[in-house]
């Protein structure tokens, strides 16, 4: 909710600037999204066009004297609309315009420009005024020399509110003025309004036959002019966001905005009788709304009608069959009441989600409806020349009761741990303007059904303490029954996110709602999908698989920007019918390392990737795992760059290269690199994360061994050979030479191994050493028909 602090100041008395003012609402109320300027341009002047002629060497240009009140300026305007005797908007030389275009004294084709003539586009508010042809023309009364934002009543503050769904009263200017007063203890200014009528009876009757409308109320002003709506009332819908369009229909969205009461008017003319019944649509009634289009109704749906015949879609939009136009000359104005649950389903199947919906979503005040109606009527009055019809045609089944809470001072200093006293709950009861009793302290206090939000005495507790002051309530640290601890499941997270992020990954967090192409993308066997029942859009329907759709986006979306090396990785869950999996997966793209220094860098490969996945395996504590060439080309995989990772034969999960096909298709770049593992399967086989093994006292000791052996012979066979080996205390092995060619024999490769041999209640001497390395030689010749190299 947008709101002009200019306008608020009516209905409150405010001393603070918009940045105290903010710190209050984030403090005590709700949280501000943004304070800006509403018009964030100075060094503007209203100037009086006393000359305009052609400029002698641009056919589309003309040279203007333009009176500035104590000075007349020379300055160049291509607006075809610019004429003499106009009262215009100047910007003097220094001003600095939307987009950081500043202004300056200058030449155009040889001729002196001091100062521009502008447009509502170029001080950045065309958008929301309205597109103009050229310049701004001011009305004949603008007083040369002043400010033209006072005149035009844009010299304000915007404090923009980010409401949560309990908070509707904060939708209108009174309820966030009762806030405002609550906040600062300051005093209200909200007068009723007044109207004028005439003596000719209101013709219009009102029925309701559901009770999805409790309330509903019409009024019926004759004689209305289009016109443009005075400076003023622009200015305010323009600081909530609201675009004007003329006097007609901004009287009722500014009457929205300051009450928080949708209206709507119709053409009089245009209803084919003034019995107005509210009921439910008829299963595929079809109805034509404002916006052209014709929608198919459900038995779900509220209509307003007249003779039977639907005229406006209860809550949501009016119809063109009774819109107001420029040949309109009365209007019915409707100001009611309507179910929130069955304007949000209507809006939302529709999507025709407004200002006026989103209200009646977070309930109405049941008292401001007729009050509302007699705002709206006055302005007609004044703005429109409309004569207002004597009486309220009504149909109000509402309670307008307040709602007692019973709360006593000992509960609310129990649960506060505050030792509030009774004068403390007095005044904050009366800056709230809570209508109250106390009797032997026990208050029994009257939510106004402007706050529909208060119902309990947990919420009245909530209003106690914020607007007393959310400071002065002790910190304590909550007492619970046993101390707290992490789960298996937790701390594994937790260590998968603190070793991947070490070793150089930074962690995302994607939507878990992907398109129904990207939710099956990357499986390998056909699967249902989970469909959201309501998407926000097709693109965020489904529900994922796989983490890596969402993440390549991410990936897509860095090298738009130029990043190069992106290392990424996300701990999330994929979505189905049945289960949910949890997934520990990354994309990693460009240089691993770079030293800038010394030039020297290392770029992704499958041997990177393989590398950090072991370096977490092993922080895991997970032994005895595979990493073999899948069986299956794995979807979307490089066949050659890819591999699976098996735990005894179950799959743990898969790296590689994607496939220079799907890169292409997607327009992602060659060599990216990718990995997903399950984090089940990581709970299933690492070892208990407590365990701790102590440092050894003894030292390892480690020989080297190269051996010949057939080409096809992998080094998992070879370790898994050695590691079965019993009374051998190897303690690790690892591969650091790889040799084929010369010397060696076709088919035939060299292996350079290391071993570390290790006990801790012994050093090892090396006629032991020489006598374990006697045993790993007989067991290679043997087992792989090894030769020795010397």
């Amino acid at each position: 909710m947008k709101f002009s602090l200019k306008w608020l100041k009516e209905f409150v008395n405010v001393n603070e600037s918009p940045e105290a003012l903010a710190d209050k609402f984030n403090l005590m109320s709700t949280e501000v999204s943004s304070v800006n300027h509403l018009v964030e341009v100075n060094n503007l002047t209203i100037g009086h066009v006393k000359v305009c002629e052609d400029h002698p060497d641009a056919d589309k240009l003309k040279v203007c004297q333009v009176d500035l009140g104590d000075t007349i300026k020379q300055i160049i305007c291509g607006a075809p609309n610019v004429n003499t005797d106009q009262k215009v908007i100047v910007a003097l030389p220094g001003a600095v315009l939307p987009g950081d275009f500043k202004i300056k004294k200058t030449k155009i084709r040889g001729v002196e420009s001091d100062g521009m003539i502008c447009s509502l586009d170029e001080i950045g508010l065309d958008h929301l005024y309205g597109h103009e042809d050229g310049i701004h023309v001011l009305p004949g009364d603008a007083p040369v020399g002043d400010d033209p934002l006072d005149y035009m009543d844009l010299n304000d503050d915007v404090i923009d509110l980010d409401l949560t769904p309990n908070r509707g009263d904060l939708l209108s200017m009174i309820g966030i003025a009762y806030d405002v007063k609550a906040m600062l203890s300051t005093q209200l200014h909200i007068e009723k309004p007044l109207v004028v009528e005439t003596d000719d009876e209101n013709p219009v009757r009102v029925t309701s036959e559901t009770e999805k409308c409790p309330a509903y109320h019409a009024r019926l002003i004759k004689n209305v002019t289009l016109k443009e709506s005075p400076y003023w009332l622009k200015a305010r819908l323009i600081a909530s966001g609201i675009r004007p369009i003329n006097n007609l229909v901004d009287i009722t969205n500014y009457v929205m905005l300051e009450y928080g009461q949708p209206l709507h008017a119709f053409d009089a003319n245009k209803l084919n009788d003034k019995n107005i019944i509210v009921r439910q649509a008829e299963e595929n009634e079809v109805f034509v709304t404002l916006d052209d289009k014709e929608r198919t109704l459900k038995t779900t749906d509220i209509v307003v009608t007249d003779d039977n015949r639907p005229v406006a879609l209860a809550g949501v939009m009016g119809g063109q069959n009774t819109e107001v136009t420029e040949t309109t000359k009365s209007i019915m104005l409707e100001s009611a009441i309507f179910d929130p649950v069955s304007v949000r389903r209507t809006s939302s199947r529709l999507d025709l989600r407004s200002e006026s919906s989103m209200r009646f979503e977070k309930r109405i005040d049941p008292s401001r409806t007729i009050e509302a109606l007699d705002r709206a009527a006055s302005l007609y009055h004044a703005l429109a020349d409309g004569e207002v019809a004597e009486g309220i045609a009504s149909h109000d089944k509402t309670d307008k009761t307040e709602t007692p809470i019973e709360i006593s001072l000992s509960e609310v200093q129990s649960i506060t741990g505050y030792p509030f006293k009774t004068e403390d709950l007095e005044e904050v009861f009366e800056r709230l303007s809570f209508r109250f009793e106390n009797k032997d302290g026990t208050f029994t206090v009257y939510a106004p059904t402007r706050r529909l939000d208060v119902e309990t005495k947990q919420d009245l507790i909530e209003e106690i303490v914020r607007i007393f002051g959310y400071q002065a309530i002790p910190v304590s640290f909550p007492k619970t029954p046993t101390a707290g601890y992490l789960t298996d499941r937790q701390k594994t997270r937790r260590i998968i996110r603190q070793t991947l992020s070490v070793l150089g990954l930074d962690e995302v967090i994607t939507y878990s709602l992907v398109s129904k192409k990207e939710a099956i993308l990357f499986d390998d066997e056909e699967k249902s999908v989970i469909k959201v029942a309501r998407p926000m859009s097709e693109d965020k329907s489904r529900l994922r698989h796989a983490l890596l759709p969402s993440m390549l986006d991410v990936l897509s979306y860095n090298r738009a920007r130029d990043i190069d090396d992106v290392l990424i990785f996300e701990i999330g869950s994929a979505y189905f019918k049945e289960t949910e999996e949890e997934h520990v997966s990354g994309v990693l793209r460009g240089s691993y390392h770079e030293t800038k220094w010394k030039d020297d860098s290392v770029t992704v490969d499958f041997y990177v990737v393989k590398g950090l996945i072991e370096a977490l395996l092993e922080r895991l504590a997970i032994r005895n795992v595979d990493i073999k060439k899948p069986d299956v080309i794995l979807r979307h995989m490089h066949p050659g760059i890819s591999a699976v990772i098996e735990i005894n034969g179950e799959r743990l999960g898969y790296f590689g290269k994607l496939h220079p096909e799907f890169t292409e298709e997607h327009g992602i770049d060659e060599d990216v690199y990718v990995f997903d593992l399950l984090l089940d399967k990581i709970l299933a086989y690492g070892k208990s994360l407590d365990e701790v093994e102590p440092i050894s006292k003894t030292p390892a000791v480690n020989r080297d061994l190269a051996i010949v052996i057939d080409e096809s012979i992998t080094y998992r066979e070879l370790r898994r050979t050695i590691e079965t080996m019993k009374g051998l205390p190897l303690d690790r092995m690892d591969v650091f030479d790889v040799y084929t060619g010369d010397n060696v024999g076709d088919s035939k490769k060299s292996v350079a191994l290391r071993f570390w041999f290790k006990r801790r209640d012994k050093t090892f001497s090396s006629v032991e050493i020489d006598r374990f390395m006697e045993k790993l030689i007989d067991k290679v010749q043997d087992s792989f028909d090894a030769e020795i190299r010397k």
